[in-house]
């Protein structure tokens, strides 16, 4: 890839394989076995110092009380375990189980994923905080500037941030930190994305194991510590406090990915779990990897052999595993943060609908969605720009009376769902079909003789909105009165079952005003039987009241005999009315 440079090439005679028979070795000593005390977050202890305390009290040797999960990680007797058991408060005892690094060998590169044709884009990573949970980070090599690092291998140096103390001696975690992240430097190897800021969270051993605890700690510190994409190449079994470490992290917001393992079998944890990214490994010719676990857990492929990367004491390695191709796509969701993605969930959402399929169609258990792609994936947004809508009738300044067609034109890149069509800012349609031409009809009669505005609002796909308007003459004829009608017929009477009683009718046309001077002939019913037929005329409010000097008790009714109005005809109805005195 870059011929001009000097190389220093430290080839693997003695290769750690992924999932050896150890996968499942526990720390066990003559002193007891090295296990995980799971306490339940709704009763008993709820500070990691009270929940150590407890162990503690049952004779064990405290190794880590843990913040992310209400763990405890500790050496105790078998008689002291069955104890812890039977506490109502403790959720589960398992073992500490020991996870081991992963690799193996033959020839291969990064350039596979495109990662060098996002670079010219001005997108390297910069600035996107990659942490690497692994055996440590060559401290001083010449390619590799890590922003610093912890240790939390070992009781006397746990937590230490002394570059002394999560130096790699193992050579495991600078192959990968390599792959994610050596720089363009014009010496040795250039990473997926060289540029970002790069953190050793030393959790492996100088051997290459490390204790679940340890990596929980670890996912911790991430969590707390503005970690935006975690590098897990180990795996081993599962167990419930990771798990939940995994679950927890990748809520606050960490991206996590993690090698699928080498056993040519099920795919080890942590990248089993769902809140992980589970990465295979394939070969030169986009196979996958012999060695490579595989099953419905897989969410992506990358290049696993024969990876040229950084490696201790300055050196540079060819390796080959899972574990090489786990930081292909580490480094790739560091670009696809840098490229202004906002969350770790579209993070993941972008590395699987990028990917380039592999195998069978669609998803597979051997490459889940495909290679990872970097160069798409780390491709910036076209900015989803918001609809065009134009009123095209009727026309700016136009003179409307009557029903009118009001249409419009909305035009968008991913499709337009409605135009809504206003008067004055009230709706008086809107069109989700646009088939033939977005439309809606105005009755213009309802609005007032007179300037308008008329607006087409325009809805996309993304709920983006835009809006265009024209302002109208109304000129709609004045509107005659035709008929004339009583609209309601009203009573009011005094204490006295023998006083009067007045009987109000209103009169209106049929615009709803009142009408004066007309003549009313009622027929006043008492107890269904006539009792009186007064005439009267309407005053300037349209009423007439009749009043009845004496108006014994009992249920009155009135009804309309005869309107008479100047140039209006009487409708003939009278509305319903009953008084009972």
């Amino acid at each position: 890839m870059r011929s001009a440079r000097t190389y220093c090439l430290l080839v693997l005679s003695t290769l750690l394989v992924f999932g050896q028979v150890v996968t499942g070795a526990t720390g066990q000593g003559a002193a007891g076995r090295r296990v995980l005390i799971g306490f339940r977050s709704d009763r008993g202890p709820q500070t990691s110092e009270a929940r150590a305390g407890v162990v503690r009290q049952g004779g064990g040797t405290i190794h880590r009380s843990l913040r992310l999960v209400p763990v405890v990680s500790a050496t105790l007797s078998e008689e002291a375990i069955r104890k812890l058991r039977a506490r109502a408060d403790v959720n589960y005892v398992e073992d500490d189980v020991i996870l081991h690094a992963a690799e193996q060998r033959k020839p291969y590169g990064v350039d596979r994923i495109d990662a060098d044709l996002v670079w010219p884009t001005g997108n390297t990573g910069q600035g996107v905080k990659v942490a690497i949970l692994d055996s440590g980070v060559d401290s001083d090599h010449p390619d590799l500037v890590p922003a610093g690092g912890v240790n939390y291998v070992g009781s006397i140096k746990d937590g230490s941030t002394n570059p002394s103390d999560w130096n790699d001696t193992h050579g495991h975690g600078t192959h990968v930190a390599g792959i994610v992240a050596a720089r363009n430097n014009t010496i040795g190897v250039i990473g997926v994305a060289p540029d970002v800021s790069l953190w050793a969270v030393k959790v492996l051993g100088n051997d290459g194991d490390g204790y679940t605890s340890d990596i929980i700690q670890g996912l911790d510190w991430c969590a707390t510590h503005g970690i935006q994409v975690a590098s897990m190449s180990f795996g081993g079994d599962g167990t419930a406090s990771l798990h939940a470490a995994c679950d927890s992290a990748y809520a606050k917001g960490v991206v996590l990915v993690a090698a699928a393992g080498n056993e040519r079998g099920a795919v080890s944890y942590p990248a089993a779990y769902p809140s992980v990214i589970a990465v295979s490994a394939v070969d030169a010719q986009d196979l996958r990897a012999s060695f490579s676990n595989f099953g419905p857990q897989i969410a992506l492929a990358a290049p696993g052999i024969g990876i040229f990367s950084t490696y201790k004491d300055g050196s540079y390695a060819y390796m080959s595993g899972t574990s090489m191709a786990c930081p292909h796509v580490v480094g790739t969701a560091a670009l696809i943060w840098a490229s202004g993605v906002t969350s770790a969930a579209a993070v993941r959402d972008r590395l699987v609908t990028t990917a380039e399929d592999l195998g069978p169609e669609g998803f597979d258990t051997s490459f889940g969605y495909g290679l990872v792609d970097a160069e798409k994936a780390a491709a910036k947004a076209t900015p989803d720009e918001p609809p065009s809508v134009s009123v095209t009738a009727p026309q700016q300044g136009s003179t409307v009376s009557k029903t009118v067609a009001v249409q419009a034109t909305a035009n968008d890149d991913k499709g337009v769902t409605q135009v809504e069509f206003l008067v004055d800012g009230l709706k008086i349609g809107a069109d989700s079909q646009g088939s033939d031409g977005w439309s809606a009809s105005w009755d213009t009669t309802h609005s007032a003789n007179g300037q308008h505005t008329l607006t087409a609002t325009a809805t996309d796909t993304a709920g983006q909105k835009a809006s265009q308007s024209v302002t109208v003459m109304v000129q709609n004829a004045a509107a005659l009165a035709k008929t004339v009608s009583v609209d309601s017929i009203t009573y009011s009477a005094a204490g006295d079952t023998q006083a009067g009683l007045s009987i109000t009718l209103h009169v209106v046309n049929n615009l709803g005003s009142p009408v004066r001077n007309a003549y009313i002939w009622a027929r006043v019913y008492l107890n269904r039987q006539l009792y009186a037929a007064p005439p009267g005329v309407t005053n300037s409010d349209g009423s007439v009241t009749f009043k009845l000097a004496r108006a014994p008790s009992g249920t009155y009714e009135t009804k309309v005999a005869r309107v008479v109005a100047a140039h209006l005809l009487w409708d003939g109805v009278t509305p319903a009315n009953q008084f009972t005195k």
